[in-house]
Parts: C-alpha cells; sequence; structure tokens
C-alpha cells in the first residue's frame, strides 16, 4: 500500500468502504416500500416497450418523476436479478457523489481532507441507505452535487469553459426531479453571493451560457413528455407533484417546521457526536462570519438552504434534504483534517449516542418485528465496539484513530444489518415470499385479492396479478374460491369465512377461501 501513488491509495480505500456500505448484499432485501416496486416495475416496462419519453405502470403513464432514474436503472435489467438491478445505479450514484467530494475537498485543501469527507458520507448511514434504495433521491442528489462542486472549484481561480460541465449536471438533475433543482442551486448560489461580498463567482461561473446548456438537456423530455401526454402532463408533475405538493400537504406528508433538525443528526450517524467538532465556539465564529473563507460560506449555504426549503414545504420528507449531506461530510472532514475543535466532548458524545442507539436496537426488534430481539444484538454489537474503541482512542488523543474507528463503525453497522436484520425486516417491509408462494400455489383461474390490507410489493411480486381489495367478508362472496393475502387483523376479522391458511410471512398470511359457510 506505501508504494501505491496517494490518489490511487485514497481511491481504492473509498472503493473498498463502498463495497461493504453501498454494494454489500445489495440484492439481498426485497424490494420494499411504496416507492420501491413501483420505480422498478417502471424501469421494467420503460426497456420493454421502448419508451423512454413516457414512464408507464402498468402499462398506464406515471407522471410523477422525470425519467432519470428509470434511464439509468433499465439497462442493468439485461445483468442483474429484480433487487440489484432496481439498486445498483443509485449505489454507483452514491459513489460518484462520494467521488465528487473526494475531488472537491482535495481542491480547497488535501488530498486527506477529500478522503475524509468522502468517506464520512460513505459511511453515514442515512446517504447509504438512499444509495441502496430504488428511489430518485440519490440520482438527483449526485447530479447536483457534480453540478455544485463544478461552481465551487471556480473558488480558486477562473477555470473557463470546464465551469460549464456543471449545467450539464444541472440540466440531468432536473430530469432526476423536476425545477427543483434549479431553485436549490439558485438560492445556494443566491445566498453564498449575498453573504460573500467578496465574491466574483457570477463571472466565473458563465451563468447565461450555462443556463442555455441546462435547458437544452433537459426542456427536450418536458417538451416530448408534454407531447404524449398533453394536460394529463402538467396536471400531475407540474401542478400536483411540484406545486401542491410544495404549498400544501396534498400528499399527507406534513411535519412540524424543526422536522429536518432531527431528520439530519439521524441521517449523518455514526458521525453524529463529531459534529461537535464545529462549534468549538460557534458565537464567536458567528461574529467573525465576514471573514470566513469564501469556499467554506459556500459549503455552509449549500449545507443550510435545502434545509430552509424544505422547512417551508407543505410536505416533508427525509430524502428532500439528501443534497445538505455531502457539504456537511466535507464542513466537517475540513475541521477534522485541521484536528481543531472540542475532540474530547465529541468522542463522549459519540459514545453516548452508539450505546443509546445501541440499547436501542434489540428493543426496536422485539417490538417491531415479532419479538425477534436477538436480531439486534449483532448489529447493537457493531455499533457500540467500535464506539468504545473511538471512545479510548480519542482519550488518549489518538484523533486520527478516533476517526478511523468511527468509519470502521460505519461500514460494520451496514454488514450486520445485511448479515441479520435484513432477513426478518423483509419479512415485514416486502411480501415477496408470500407473492411468490401465492403464484406457485395458485389454481387456474383462481383470483389473488387482498383483505383489508394493501401493499405495492404484493403487487409487485405478483406480476401485478392482484385482482382487488377486499373490506369485508361479503365481499368474498362473488369471487368463489380465490387466495387472499392479508394481515394478522385481517385474518382475525374473517367470520363466517372457510378458510385454510397456506403460508405467513412476518405478519402476513396467505389463505385460500372455499366460500361462505
Amino acid at each position: 500500500m506505501a508504494m501505491i501513488p496517494p490518489v490511487r491509495r485514497y481511491l481504492f480505500l473509498l472503493l473498498l468502504i463502498s463495497t461493504g456500505t453501498l454494494f454489500f448484499r445489495l440484492g439481498s432485501l426485497p424490494l420494499a416500500g411504496a416507492d420501491e416496486p413501483r420505480y422498478a416495475r417502471i424501469a421494467q416496462e420503460m426497456r420493454q416497450s421502448g419508451n423512454w419519453i413516457t414512464p408507464t405502470l402498468e402499462a398506464k403513464p406515471w407522471l410523477e418523476k422525470p425519467p432519470l432514474y428509470y434511464w439509468i436503472t433499465a439497462p442493468f435489467y439485461s445483468v442483474f436479478t429484480d433487487e440489484t438491478a432496481a439498486r445498483t445505479g443509485n449505489a454507483l450514484c452514491a459513489l460518484l457523489t462520494a467521488l465528487a467530494i473526494f475531488a472537491l475537498g482535495t481542491r480547497f485543501r488535501s488530498r486527506h481532507a477529500g478522503f475524509l469527507g468522502a468517506a464520512i458520507l460513505l459511511t453515514s448511514l442515512g446517504f447509504v441507505g438512499f444509495g441502496r434504495s430504488a428511489s430518485t433521491d440519490i440520482a438527483f442528489t449526485c447530479c447536483l452535487t457534480l453540478a455544485l462542486s463544478i461552481l465551487a472549484a471556480a473558488f480558486d481561480k477562473d477555470i473557463g469553459i470546464k465551469v460549464l460541465a456543471a449545467y450539464v449536471f444541472l440540466g440531468l438533475a432536473i430530469l432526476a426531479k423536476g425545477p427543483v433543482a434549479v431553485i436549490l442551486a439558485a438560492g445556494i448560489g443566491l445566498l453564498a453571493w449575498y453573504v460573500d461580498e467578496r465574491s466574483v463567482l457570477p463571472r466565473r461561473w458563465r451563468i447565461v451560457p450555462g443556463l442555455i446548456i441546462t435547458a437544452a438537456v433537459s426542456i427536450p423530455w418536458f417538451w416530448l413528455a408534454f407531447s404524449q401526454n398533453g394536460y394529463a402532463f402538467i396536471s400531475t408533475f407540474v401542478i400536483n407533484h411540484n406545486i401542491a405538493r410544495y404549498l400544501t400537504d396534498i400528499h399527507h406528508h406534513s411535519q412540524p417546521f424543526y422536522y429536518y433538525v432531527p431528520v439530519i443528526l439521524g441521517l449523518i450517524f455514526p458521525w453524529t457526536g463529531w459534529l461537535l467538532m464545529l462549534v468549538k465556539s460557534p458565537a464567536g465564529a458567528l461574529r467573525r462570519w465576514r471573514e470566513w473563507d469564501p469556499r467554506m460560506v459556500f459549503l455552509v449555504c449549500w449545507f443550510l438552504f435545502p434545509i430552509l426549503f424544505f422547512s417551508l414545504s407543505g410536505s416533508k420528507l427525509a430524502g428532500y434534504v439528501l443534497p445538505s449531506l455531502p457539504p456537511l461530510a466535507l464542513i466537517l472532514a475540513l475541521r477534522l483534517d485541521s484536528q481543531e475543535g472540542r475532540l474530547r466532548p465529541a468522542v463522549i458524545t459519540h459514545l453516548v449516542l452508539s450505546a443509546l442507539m445501541a440499547f436501542g436496537t434489540p428493543i426496536y426488534f422485539y417490538i417491531g418485528y415479532g419479538g425477534n430481539w436477538q436480531t439486534g444484538i449483532p448489529v447493537a454489537a457493531a455499533i457500540l465496539i467500535p464506539a468504545a474503541v473511538a471512545f479510548f482512542k480519542g482519550r488518549k488523543g489518538n484523533f486520527a484513530g478516533a476517526v478511523r474507528t468511527t468509519a470502521i463503525q460505519g461500514v460494520l453497522i451496514v454488514v450486520a444489518l445485511a448479515l441479520f436484520a435484513f432477513p426478518v425486516m423483509s419479512d415485514y417491509h416486502s411480501t415477496r415470499d408470500i407473492a411468490l408462494l401465492a403464484l406457485q400455489v395458485r389454481k387456474a383461474s383462481e383470483p389473488i385479492l387482498t383483505y383489508r390490507y394493501f401493499h405495492h410489493t404484493l403487487h409487485y411480486y405478483t406480476g401485478y396479478q392482484v385482482t382487488d381489495r377486499v373490506e369485508t367478508p361479503e365481499g368474498l362472496v362473488k369471487y368463489g374460491n380465490c387466495l387472499i393475502v392479508t394481515n394478522d387483523r385481517g385474518l382475525a376479522g374473517l367470520s363466517g369465512v372457510d378458510y385454510s391458511l397456506l403460508g405467513k410471512e412476518g405478519d402476513l398470511s396467505l389463505v385460500r377461501v372455499m366460500g361462505k359457510q
């Protein structure tokens, strides 16, 4: 390792970390939740149909999101199984985001600082969680990070027409999630320009030709989507899923104004306690804000603006502030690289938070996963043991050792989750096994129904062969013999119905109904 040039050594270490956090058993957890099965299916249908303009679900237009995630994901279905194919593109986007932070940190300070920023990002559980999931958030964060990193590179010197590459990525960010990309980029840039009166960035950024490039990258898809779908595209994508989603609680994601404070602290775990390194003397630092390095001003604005913007939104989801994690990781890395700050309080806080997480993990699995508290033990060990080692290293003044151990902690937590927790969690967050069983035991013309229950993964894993959702025993009569999937409460409500239990998965049951007694 000592003979390897520094850049290659750091890149090798980042690839090694990402192997543990992003790619280890990437497809072992079935598609879960509402978004993963829908987005995966849309990517499959886009690949099968050859229509790369209008996303479809069950052959019907699905216009909630732009197509970049589907474009990235569709080719992987030629190589991998369903779960791995749906997530590989996003995992690569997460890695590319970390590499962008590595490059920016190298430019701002040193290769070591850039490496620390990328390592913090690749071992932050929130970032890793989104990087391992099939959703639009990480592709959006990747493109926006690349765009802003290139713009930030202009702080040191005018990089000429190279800066225009930022606007290509900004256009791709629009294709990942919509016009919010321009709002965030413009808000971050304007806030940094306003705060830093010394800034010469507007000239270096070549904004006018850059925005022309952004428009050239993004507008064609919007025009073609409108041409194919007409006003339905405007009403669904523009009005419902952009304007109304931000201004109202139309999609039932209302949260208090301060929602993103605990969210950010949770997303960056296990580095949460290390954030104390940033507050050595907050009052004094704020009084001297005009003396800040312009590059730090930009990073702080990059971190703060998405949080402030979405804190005002009527709908709030954790993924909305994912773009704030890359700059936060680099800000923390720059402080750690300088070895300035409150090391002892940081490692104490890190140990306390890790201990709380460790002790709470078996309880969490006991309550939420059918009494499986034993599943939480190896995960708790992966949280607590490295935290204790980091604490003792920090108490002895071994700064680098404490930081290194925290990064190892992040890797071990993800590995422990993949090995021990995912097999249990899959039974409660996905219906893959019970859906495949239903297809296996299904008789000719026998419908598959859900009873007082609904889950998107059941539709996905049955190939969208679920016929209907039934709410009463009387509603089952018209179907005659049928298969139904229901949860424990639904099973208890099958009064007066003759059925046989065929299988269970978590709190779900597959039963064959033979008709009313």
